[in-house]
Protein backbone atom coordinates (compact mmCIF):
# COMPACT_ATOMS: atom_id res chain seq x y z
CA UNK A 1 0.00 0.00 0.00
CA UNK A 2 1.23 3.54 -1.21
CA UNK A 3 1.54 5.99 1.39
CA UNK A 4 -1.25 8.37 0.03
CA UNK A 5 -3.45 5.10 0.05
CA UNK A 6 -3.08 4.97 3.85
CA UNK A 7 -3.26 8.89 4.09
CA UNK A 8 -6.76 8.53 2.59
CA UNK A 9 -8.32 5.27 4.28
CA UNK A 10 -6.70 7.34 7.55
CA UNK A 11 -8.43 10.49 6.54
CA UNK A 12 -11.82 8.52 5.59
CA UNK A 13 -11.96 6.25 8.99
CA UNK A 14 -11.56 9.91 10.68
CA UNK A 15 -14.71 11.60 8.75
CA UNK A 16 -16.84 8.09 9.59
CA UNK A 17 -15.98 8.69 13.18
CA UNK A 18 -16.97 12.44 13.40
CA UNK A 19 -19.90 11.75 11.72
CA UNK A 20 -21.27 9.16 13.70
CA UNK A 21 -21.32 10.77 17.16
CA UNK A 22 -17.96 9.87 18.01
CA UNK A 23 -15.58 11.91 20.14
CA UNK A 24 -14.05 14.88 18.10
CA UNK A 25 -10.72 15.51 18.53
CA UNK A 26 -10.30 19.28 17.73
CA UNK A 27 -13.43 21.96 19.40
CA UNK A 28 -13.84 25.02 17.51
CA UNK A 29 -17.03 27.08 18.23
CA UNK A 30 -17.59 29.12 14.89
CA UNK A 31 -20.80 31.48 14.37
CA UNK A 32 -21.36 34.25 11.94
CA UNK A 33 -24.15 35.48 13.56
CA UNK A 34 -23.38 35.46 17.58
CA UNK A 35 -26.46 34.51 19.09
CA UNK A 36 -25.91 37.23 22.25
CA UNK A 37 -23.71 40.05 19.87
CA UNK A 38 -24.30 39.37 16.48
CA UNK A 39 -21.65 40.09 15.51
CA UNK A 40 -19.09 37.16 14.03
CA UNK A 41 -17.37 34.37 16.91
CA UNK A 42 -14.81 32.04 16.15
CA UNK A 43 -13.47 30.31 19.37
CA UNK A 44 -10.48 27.20 19.31
CA UNK A 45 -9.87 24.71 21.60
CA UNK A 46 -6.45 25.78 23.69
CA UNK A 47 -4.92 26.87 26.91
CA UNK A 48 -7.14 28.52 29.63
CA UNK A 49 -6.86 31.82 30.14
CA UNK A 50 -4.03 32.64 33.14
CA UNK A 51 -5.87 32.42 36.66
CA UNK A 52 -9.17 31.40 35.08
CA UNK A 53 -11.55 28.32 35.72
CA UNK A 54 -14.72 27.59 34.54
CA UNK A 55 -15.92 28.46 37.79
CA UNK A 56 -18.69 30.99 38.57
CA UNK A 57 -22.14 32.30 37.70
CA UNK A 58 -22.78 32.99 33.92
CA UNK A 59 -26.38 34.37 32.52
CA UNK A 60 -27.41 32.16 29.29
CA UNK A 61 -30.00 33.22 26.76
CA UNK A 62 -31.19 30.06 25.82
CA UNK A 63 -31.56 28.84 29.52
CA UNK A 64 -31.28 31.66 32.17
CA UNK A 65 -28.45 31.42 34.62
CA UNK A 66 -26.37 28.51 34.95
CA UNK A 67 -23.98 28.28 38.01
CA UNK A 68 -20.57 26.23 37.29
CA UNK A 69 -17.68 24.90 39.95
CA UNK A 70 -14.51 23.58 38.81
CA UNK A 71 -12.74 21.34 41.45
CA UNK A 72 -9.08 20.33 39.21
CA UNK A 73 -10.03 19.15 36.23
CA UNK A 74 -14.05 18.25 37.00
CA UNK A 75 -16.73 20.96 36.56
CA UNK A 76 -20.46 20.26 37.76
CA UNK A 77 -23.34 22.70 37.21
CA UNK A 78 -26.91 23.40 37.63
CA UNK A 79 -29.63 25.60 35.45
CA UNK A 80 -33.19 25.66 35.29
CA UNK A 81 -36.05 27.89 33.34
CA UNK A 82 -39.55 28.41 33.10
CA UNK A 83 -40.32 28.29 29.09
CA UNK A 84 -44.33 28.25 28.80
CA UNK A 85 -46.10 26.83 32.16
CA UNK A 86 -42.82 24.13 32.66
CA UNK A 87 -40.03 24.89 34.90
CA UNK A 88 -37.00 22.45 34.10
CA UNK A 89 -33.51 21.97 36.02
CA UNK A 90 -30.79 20.46 35.00
CA UNK A 91 -27.49 19.45 36.18
CA UNK A 92 -23.82 19.39 33.83
CA UNK A 93 -20.71 17.06 34.81
CA UNK A 94 -17.87 16.65 32.92
CA UNK A 95 -13.94 17.45 32.24
CA UNK A 96 -12.32 20.49 31.22
CA UNK A 97 -8.64 20.48 29.05
CA UNK A 98 -7.59 24.09 28.85
CA UNK A 99 -10.45 26.54 27.81
CA UNK A 100 -12.50 23.21 26.49
CA UNK A 101 -15.23 21.81 28.86
CA UNK A 102 -17.01 18.46 27.74
CA UNK A 103 -19.96 17.94 29.60
CA UNK A 104 -22.75 15.39 29.39
CA UNK A 105 -26.22 16.79 30.88
CA UNK A 106 -29.59 15.60 32.23
CA UNK A 107 -32.35 17.95 32.62
CA UNK A 108 -35.69 16.80 34.56
CA UNK A 109 -39.21 18.19 33.20
CA UNK A 110 -41.47 16.18 35.76
CA UNK A 111 -42.83 19.63 36.98
CA UNK A 112 -44.07 19.72 32.97
CA UNK A 113 -45.25 15.70 33.43
CA UNK A 114 -42.63 14.28 31.45
CA UNK A 115 -41.41 11.57 33.39
CA UNK A 116 -38.18 10.32 31.67
CA UNK A 117 -35.53 13.16 31.96
CA UNK A 118 -33.86 14.50 28.75
CA UNK A 119 -30.20 13.31 27.97
CA UNK A 120 -27.34 14.73 25.93
CA UNK A 121 -23.70 16.11 25.68
CA UNK A 122 -22.48 19.14 24.84
CA UNK A 123 -19.02 21.50 24.77
CA UNK A 124 -18.60 25.07 26.03
CA UNK A 125 -15.19 26.80 25.02
CA UNK A 126 -14.47 29.62 27.56
CA UNK A 127 -12.75 32.91 26.18
CA UNK A 128 -12.38 36.72 26.55
CA UNK A 129 -14.02 39.26 24.78
CA UNK A 130 -12.85 43.07 24.77
CA UNK A 131 -16.23 45.25 23.60
CA UNK A 132 -15.29 48.14 21.90
CA UNK A 133 -15.38 50.23 24.98
CA UNK A 134 -12.48 48.44 26.68
CA UNK A 135 -14.67 46.09 29.10
CA UNK A 136 -13.85 42.60 29.22
CA UNK A 137 -16.33 39.68 29.28
CA UNK A 138 -15.94 36.41 30.27
CA UNK A 139 -17.77 33.76 27.51
CA UNK A 140 -18.32 30.69 27.33
CA UNK A 141 -20.16 29.39 23.78
CA UNK A 142 -20.89 25.92 22.67
CA UNK A 143 -22.96 23.68 21.41
CA UNK A 144 -25.32 20.89 23.17
CA UNK A 145 -27.01 17.68 21.45
CA UNK A 146 -29.30 14.85 22.43
CA UNK A 147 -27.86 11.34 23.09
CA UNK A 148 -24.23 10.93 22.24
CA UNK A 149 -24.32 13.36 20.19
CA UNK A 150 -22.10 16.72 21.64
CA UNK A 151 -23.26 19.49 19.14
CA UNK A 152 -26.31 20.68 17.16
CA UNK A 153 -27.60 23.96 19.24
CA UNK A 154 -25.82 26.56 20.02
CA UNK A 155 -25.38 27.23 24.00
CA UNK A 156 -23.29 30.97 25.10
CA UNK A 157 -23.16 32.81 28.68
CA UNK A 158 -21.80 35.83 29.90
CA UNK A 159 -20.09 35.03 32.94
CA UNK A 160 -21.28 37.39 36.13
CA UNK A 161 -18.71 39.99 37.60
CA UNK A 162 -20.21 39.46 40.75
CA UNK A 163 -20.72 35.79 41.77
CA UNK A 164 -24.17 34.41 42.63
CA UNK A 165 -25.02 31.42 44.37
CA UNK A 166 -27.41 28.99 42.88
CA UNK A 167 -30.82 29.27 44.40
CA UNK A 168 -31.70 26.60 47.11
CA UNK A 169 -33.35 23.97 45.65
CA UNK A 170 -36.64 23.22 46.30
CA UNK A 171 -36.63 19.30 45.17
CA UNK A 172 -39.86 20.36 43.28
CA UNK A 173 -38.55 17.62 40.59
CA UNK A 174 -40.35 15.37 42.60
CA UNK A 175 -38.83 11.67 42.83
CA UNK A 176 -35.90 11.40 40.24
CA UNK A 177 -35.60 15.01 40.19
CA UNK A 178 -31.39 15.97 39.18
CA UNK A 179 -31.54 17.92 42.27
CA UNK A 180 -31.89 14.98 44.91
CA UNK A 181 -29.62 15.52 47.84
CA UNK A 182 -27.00 13.26 48.65
CA UNK A 183 -29.16 10.28 47.28
CA UNK A 184 -29.07 11.47 44.01
CA UNK A 185 -28.22 9.39 41.09
CA UNK A 186 -25.72 11.27 38.56
CA UNK A 187 -24.49 10.30 35.08
CA UNK A 188 -20.92 9.06 35.89
CA UNK A 189 -18.25 11.78 34.78
CA UNK A 190 -16.70 11.38 31.14
CA UNK A 191 -13.19 9.17 31.38
CA UNK A 192 -10.07 11.31 30.57
CA UNK A 193 -9.43 9.04 27.54
CA UNK A 194 -10.49 9.94 23.48
CA UNK A 195 -13.91 8.65 23.70
CA UNK A 196 -16.90 10.90 23.80
CA UNK A 197 -17.97 11.70 27.37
Amino acid sequence: MTRTTVILLVSLASFGCASSGAARTNYVYHNDADPVTNRPVHITQGPMPEGETFTGSYHSQQVGDLYLEQMNDIVTGTYEYDRAACHATGRLEGRVTGNLFRFTWTESQAACGRLQPLTGHGFFLFWKETTDDGAVNERLNGQVGMGENDGGSPWSAFRDRVRRMPPAQSNTGGPGSVFEDANAVRPAAPSSGGTAP
